[in-house]
């Protein structure tokens, strides 16, 4: 009987983890598709006169947070602000550069006056179409007749851009890693319907089932929370006293290290200047890093955090006297769900890619040095700016 009401609990615990995984899924869908809809063109153009459209240029739509050209074949006869900044336009007038988004932008013009051609006296649909250039910027640019010359709408649409293919890579990456556990979960309850098996079978599955199951609960936690790191706006850094936030992540994580039989210390000469960051978030960059090295040290290895102020800011560390990452794996450790230094230790893979992403936000970046023979251990480095005028301790 106790079998049968663990076997069901864990049934349910999988179906729930399933279904906030769909969810998940659907609301980020769900976003994506609000974010597709083309940006609407300002109906106040609609009855405004040829001759008048160089002082809306000039004026109203100077400085709006879109782009607006009016061309004659690929000759610029007005533009705003924000259209010689997108387009990387010199003051009008000026010709279009012969750059390979050009021949694009023609032909929307060609085949948005033929389409007013065909349809006489009815409402220009115009011709929408989104561009990445070479740089990487991606905008969405709406063209319509106006009279004998053409009215171009340009909108950034890069953020959301980027918001998309996040979207996209956290689902693929989300499901990708979610078929190993959900197989072995179905698997293993499997075993446990059977009736000829013995107790210490059934208790085995019962314990792999709950592995894989607290293993998606990982991945579906740090999954959604690196998802909402990249898709999210910059979050806002203030000036924060490094000491005493690092000092109570020492004191969080002491316990674990001895558990472990490792020594946990802090190395730091104050009085330290205030850095530039966000509280929350570097505290788990040391506290990912920490467990990092927790999992992968050995007994008797030692972990330091030092802190050391420099030119530049106060350059970070955590190193340990672990038995060190291979060379090979060096480079990729980083990414998410690489694993290649031991599959057989817990955890989602995630821990070193939301590092990265948070210092990414930061202005700064992650630097990993590790050695495998002689005094082994592997380091991670980074510098946070100060704020200025600030003073800590």
């Amino acid at each position: 009987m106790a079998v049968f009401d663990l076997k069901t609990a864990l049934i349910l615990l999988t179906l729930g983890m399933l279904a906030a995984v769909s969810l998940a899924v659907a609301l980020v869908h769900w976003t994506l598709s609000r974010r597709e809809k083309p940006t609407a063109v300002p109906p106040a153009l609609g009855g405004v006169a040829l001759d008048d459209i160089h002082l809306l240029v000039e004026g109203a739509l100077g400085a709006a947070p879109f782009g607006l050209l009016v061309l004659e074949d690929s000759q610029v006869l007005q533009s705003n602000a924000e259209a010689q900044r997108l387009l990387r336009l010199p003051a009008f007038p000026a010709t279009l550069p012969d750059v390979e988004w050009l021949p694009l932008l023609m032909e929307d013009c060609s085949l948005a006056r033929a389409e007013a051609l065909a349809q006489p006296g009815a409402i220009a649909g115009g011709r929408y179409r989104t561009v990445t250039f070479v740089s990487g910027q991606t905008v969405r640019w709406w063209v319509s007749p106006w009279g004998a010359r053409d009215g171009v709408f340009v909108f950034d649409i890069t953020p959301q851009q980027r918001v998309e293919q996040a979207g996209r890579a956290l689902l693929n990456d989300l499901a990708h890693e979610l078929r190993t556990p959900v197989a072995t979960i179905l698997t293993h309850l499997e075993v446990l319907g059977l009736t000829d098996v013995g107790e210490e079978v059934h208790q085995q599955s019962l314990a792999l089932s709950k592995d894989e199951a607290q293993r998606m609960a990982r991945l579906i936690n740090d999954m959604l929370e690196l998802g909402r790191l990249e898709t999210a706006p910059e979050f806002a850094l203030r000036p924060v006293e490094l000491l005493p936030l690092v000092e109570e992540v020492v004191f969080q994580t002491l316990s674990q290290a001895q558990s472990k039989r490792m020594t946990l210390s802090l190395e730091a000469s104050p009085p330290f200047p205030l850095v530039l960051g966000h509280a929350d978030r570097l505290r788990q960059v040391f506290l990912n890093l920490l467990d990092n090295a927790f999992k992968y040290a050995r007994a008797g290895d030692r972990v330091v955090i030092s802190l050391t102020r420099t030119e530049g800011g106060i350059a970070c560390a955590v190193c340990d006297t672990g038995p060190g990452i291979p060379s090979e794996h060096l480079p990729y450790v980083t990414r998410r769900f690489y694993r290649g230094v031991s599959e057989q230790v817990s955890g989602s893979g995630l821990g070193l890619a939301l590092v990265t992403e948070i210092l990414r936000r930061h202005n700064t970046q992650l630097e990993l040095e590790s050695r495998v023979s002689g005094a082994t251990g592997t380091c991670a480095r980074f510098l946070l700016s100060l704020a200025e005028g600030g003073t800590g301790r």
